[in-house]
């Protein structure tokens, strides 16, 4: 394995070196002050990025902890969801509610489109139902769901919205209290940068009261917010291990986050991401979602025709660049670019320009350089 592989794919994303040297510190007992210090200063840390005075919780574990997490503590069985999906991710939502024994209407969007606020809207009027999810940006299509209007929406009808973020929080402009958003999750791998094995997951005072009220027992021991409420309070009572090391990782990166500022970051990935679909207009390859639909953290490109997929990517593994392949429907046809987190001009620089030689070396016809050029031009 080559050391110096660059990591563009969706996630996990390339790691700052002070955030691994954080992981190698030793490690604290997990209900020692010391590291009870440090968990509070992370969890007001992860606030401020979620936009929340709610709870957060970090835990062990991935995005998929934390959706399970999310739903298990606002469902119960026989509530009804409506599931807006447009991806593999929001079928995947749905279907962890669906475990959970919820009854769930799917709401089906086009992979690359954005759902019709309008819809969801007569969707929620024709029918009663205790959640609306969505995911920010699913991770198979690159599409940025509107999730402030969504999450106006299911509050004009008194209905909880749940918003995966796991691919957006840290790079877009996320407000999970101002837009009203009931519960709110991610992983600790994606634009958060850092490595993955951390859950995070936002929860709201109605989400936090839709837990209290339930009617019937959880369907999750370790990821009932009641029992993780107190350790927050006091992180040196005990319900279960912290990931400890992990913990030091994220409150690193969470401060590298704070210290650019979330508007700079923000700027910065809308600029990243405009000079990387530029460029890949500029050598003739078509875009998955329309630009006002993309989202700032990656981007789904189509292969030209009778291009190899295996091929390509292997090209730019041996020039020291990794990116994904296409997902569902997609595979094989497409190819996805993450560009998040802690990416640089000089990253985005070096996959253009990779990306640039290995179509040469399956004869794809366009004007080399011209990729590099196009986003040098928006750099």
């Amino acid at each position: 394995m080559n050391e110096r592989n660059l990591l563009m794919i969706p996630g996990p994303t390339n790691v700052d070196p002070s955030v691994l040297r954080s992981l190698s510190r030793p490690t604290l007992s997990h209900v020692s002050g010391e590291f009870a210090t440090l968990l509070k200063e992370t969890v007001k840390d992860l606030q401020k990025i979620f936009q929340t005075a709610g709870i957060v919780l970090p835990v062990a574990g991935t995005g998929t902890l934390a959706s399970e997490i999310a739903l298990a503590n606002i469902l119960e069985p026989e509530d009804r969801v409506l599931a807006i999906s447009g991806g593999y991710f929001g079928d995947r939502l749905a279907e962890v509610a669906t475990i959970l024994g919820a009854s769930v209407g799917k709401m089906q969007v086009s992979w690359g489109a954005l759902p019709d606020v309008r819809e969801v809207d007569r969707k929620l009027s024709a029918d009663h139902y205790k959640a609306v999810l969505a995911v920010h940006v699913d991770t198979s299509t690159g599409a940025a769901n509107p999730a402030q209007e969504i999450a106006a929406t299911a509050k004009s009808h008194g209905v909880l919205f749940v918003l995966d973020a796991v691919c957006s929080l840290g790079g877009i402009e996320l407000a999970m209290d101002a837009w009203g958003i009931d519960v709110c999750f991610a992983g600790s791998q994606k634009a958060l940068a850092v490595p993955p094995g951390l859950a995070v997951v936002g929860f709201g005072a109605s989400a936090v009261k839709t837990r209290e009220n339930r009617n019937g027992p959880m369907a999750t021991y370790y990821g009932d917010i009641k029992r993780w409420i107190p350790v927050l309070e006091d992180p040196t009572a005990y319900f279960a291990t912290h990931p400890v090391n992990m913990i030091y990782a994220l409150n690193r990166g969470c401060q590298m986050i704070l210290e650019e500022g979330l508007g700079e970051r923000f700027k910065r990935h809308a600029r990243i991401a405009n000079a990387f679909r530029s460029a890949m207009q500029s050598i003739g390859l078509t875009l998955l979602c329309r630009e006002s639909d993309s989202a700032n953290t990656m981007t789904v490109i189509y292969y030209p025709n009778g291009l190899d997929d295996l091929r390509f990517r292997k090209c730019l593994v041996d020039s020291g660049i990794v990116v994904a392949g296409g997902l569902g429907p997609l595979k094989g046809k497409t190819f996805r670019v993450g560009h998040m987190g802690n990416v640089d001009k000089n990253d985005l620089l070096a996959t253009i320009s990779a990306i640039e030689k290995a179509l040469s070396e399956q004869n794809h016809s366009f004007t080399h350089g011209a990729g590099v050029a196009a986003a040098n031009r928006l750099l």
